[in-house]
């Protein structure tokens, strides 16, 4: 295991920058391809923001899927196993009841259909002006975040670096937003809350990016900034790949051990990274280059000291 951290936490000098073309061309089709599923395909909401009814029965003995499926052919719904023991179904009727009563019927149904062998341990009712609250709430959110943190970065740094993590938070959200509507997986709140926490991790890792690459500024004025970016990315890389890998073993066991509740969450988060790693260095990083912003930073130094020579 010694071994293996100092393999990744010895000096680097992988030419970043001079890849940033074809970068530039994957994070396009990616954001294009994303946009337009979410256009054309839409996304599989859940319960929370389409509405319905949801219901968790659990009976004494292995439940027949195929039974309980012809008992309840008729209302439609999604039945969903839970555990291993194979006793727990989770039932969904999605976007059923446009009232509190007609979804109160609905749960009656289904347990006048399934009779009395069968424990309801969880019932949910979610209107359909509920959910249509939900995405506006939650969209509003993610731009005040957006917003919040694009603020603090041009108070904390230069405007540069603030569109710079404002342009890379915007292309990590709309490409994880883009696999759940490209797989049609399930996008609930859990779903929501994985988003909001990728965008922590993802402007965590570019402002640490940012405060080095604006210390090497400061330190080789006469660098050009190509190396300067790939100077300070190769610094950057080992806190990067050790961060990233153990999160990333910890999301893959919540994945594949923690059940279907917490596995979207644990998709979004484990893609997340990946692409919030991608865009620190891909989109975050060249940015800088492009909008010159060693210029600035020697004008305003120049404002703050206007006797330098």
């Amino acid at each position: 295991m010694p071994r293996l951290i100092h393999y990744f936490i010895k000096p680097t000098h992988v030419n970043f920058i001079g890849a940033r073309k074809p970068a530039f061309f994957l994070s396009l089709l990616l954001c294009v391809v994303s946009i337009w599923s979410i256009a054309v395909k839409g996304m599989n909401f859940g319960i929370d923001f389409k509405g319905g009814v949801l219901m968790e029965v659990q009976a004494e003995e292995p439940i027949d899927m195929k039974e309980m499926r012809s008992k309840l052919s008729a209302l439609n719904v999604d039945l969903q196993p839970l555990g291993d023991k194979g006793t727990e179904v989770l039932i969904t009727a999605l976007g059923r009841g446009d009232s509190e009563q007609e979804q109160m019927k609905i749960s009656n149904v289904i347990r006048q259909e399934l009779g009395e062998e069968y424990t309801f341990r969880r019932i949910e009712m979610v209107g359909p002006r509920v959910g249509a609250e939900l995405i506006h709430n939650c969209i509003l959110a993610l731009i005040l975040a957006g917003v919040m943190i694009t603020v603090y970065v041009w108070t904390r740094f230069e405007w540069e670096f603030a569109l710079g993590t404002m342009l890379s938070l915007i292309h990590d959200i709309i490409i994880a937003v883009g696999l759940f509507s490209i797989l049609q997986l399930d996008f609930d709140m859990t779903i929501i809350a994985g988003l909001m926490t990728l965008a922590g991790f993802s402007v965590n890792d570019t402002i640490v990016s940012y405060d080095r690459m604006r210390e090497n500024l400061h330190k080789y004025r006469k660098m050009p900034i190509d190396e300067m970016i790939n100077k300070t990315t190769n610094e950057m890389l080992p806190r990067t790949l050790l961060t990233g890998m153990s999160t990333i073993i910890m999301l893959t066991i919540m994945l594949f051990m923690g059940g279907p509740v917490l596995q979207g969450f644990a998709l979004m988060m484990l893609w997340g990274i990946l692409v919030g790693t991608y865009s620190s260095i891909y989109v975050a990083m060249p940015i800088l280059m492009y909008l010159d912003v060693r210029k600035t930073m020697e004008n305003k130094n120049k404002n703050l000291n206007p006797f330098e020579n």
